[in-house]
């Protein structure tokens, strides 16, 4: 049985990453706006590859997918998408798309791996360690190496395939990925262009228990003495990410959880991005909504990059908004697009 900490809701709000607002917060959420992820599969193949292929209206397909994680030997749960007129003779440019801290495959990192994909890529989801229909115990362990890692472990997997042009393949993070998907390319030079939507760097500052606390959670979870216990990163009470992660025409998905293991809190409290972010060589993009809570932070990874970089501010957008609702998510890719094109060999 899992065990959970109570936080006061007021405590909550101001110090989770995800529901920091240094903006103002979007109302949007008419379902009529969002997204249509209905050609996704999250049916997964006890193999590499499973034999079914479902093709969306726009001739994108998507088939599910398996690959360990390198280090831990974990099996991880994945879908590729595949381009309309898709030819396994051909090699293809790559993309690795990664998601918001929680969140499973199925979620915004699809809209954006399927919107790539239309326009020519391969691209990859997956769930990341412990989290969906991948392997791992506790659940909802949210630490950045183990992010990192699986994100490299994607890479290979990606590079495993003959239609794959292994030297041109790209990240793209979204909210806490957009500060995974650079800390894993600053470790791995295979990933030759990153983009960052809307990135959360907050890490740090939402941690809510003492050090010795979430040692000793994870003391006595390790020793069997207790259940994992758990801290609430999104409640319904704050009301612009439920819009999105409760609505199960945006966001919810039954795999998903809105709990993180406490003693991920420890992993937290020497990551920031803002910091790191000058050692990345790759050439990088970020993308930020004008009422976006991030904004900020955002602002502060291209201040510090010293790579070749680009920055853009999406008008009326806040962060949520940037998961699925048009016509940001359009608006995004008219700039994410183009940079995967000037940065891996796509033959466009």
């Amino acid at each position: 049985m899992k065990r959970y900490v109570t936080i006061i809701l007021a405590v909550l709000l101001t110090l989770t990453g995800c529901a920091e607002s240094s903006g103002t917060v979007s109302e949007t959420n008419a379902s009529d706006n969002s997204v249509d992820l209905s050609s996704v599969t999250s049916e997964t193949s006890g193999s590499d590859t499973s034999e079914e292929e479902i093709a969306s209206e726009n001739g994108v397909s998507t088939i599910s997918v398996s690959f360990e994680n390198e280090d831990s030997g974990l099996n991880l749960s994945g879908i590729l998408f595949l381009p309309d007129g898709f030819d396994e003779t051909n090699q293809y440019a790559a993309v690795v798309v990664t998601g918001p801290m929680l969140s499973v495959k199925e979620q915004a990192q699809s809209i954006y791996a399927e919107r790539l994909a239309e326009n020519g890529f391969v691209t990859l989801v997956f769930d990341y360690s412990y989290f969906g229909e991948s392997e791992g115990e506790p659940r909802q362990l949210e630490e950045p190496d183990i992010k990192a890692s699986d994100i490299s472990s994607a890479v290979s997997y990606l590079q495993s395939l003959d239609y794959v042009d292994s030297e041109n393949i790209g990240g793209l993070g979204i909210c806490g990925s957009g500060s995974y998907m650079p800390y894993a390319a600053i470790q791995d030079e295979r990933i030759k262009a990153v983009t960052s939507v809307v990135p959360a760097t907050t890490m740090s500052s939402m941690i809510m228990m003492s050090t010795e606390q979430a040692e000793a959670d994870r003391e006595s979870y390790e020793s069997g003495e207790a259940d994992p216990t758990y801290i609430d990163l999104m409640p319904r009470a704050y009301a612009e990410g439920a819009a999105y992660y409760y609505n199960e025409e945006r966001g919810y998905r039954d795999n998903w959880d809105n709990h993180a293991v406490s003693w991920s809190e420890l992993s937290w409290i020497d990551f920031h991005p803002e910091e790191f972010i000058s050692e990345l060589e790759a050439p990088y993009l970020i993308i930020t909504g004008e009422n976006a809570w991030s904004r900020s932070g955002a602002e502060q990874l291209y201040e510090n990059t010293t790579s070749e970089k680009e920055f853009y501010v999406i008008e009326d957008a806040g962060h949520f908004d940037m998961y699925d609702l048009e016509p940001y998510v359009t608006e995004a890719l008219d700039y994410i697009v183009p940079f995967f094109e000037s940065h891996l060999n796509t033959g466009a």
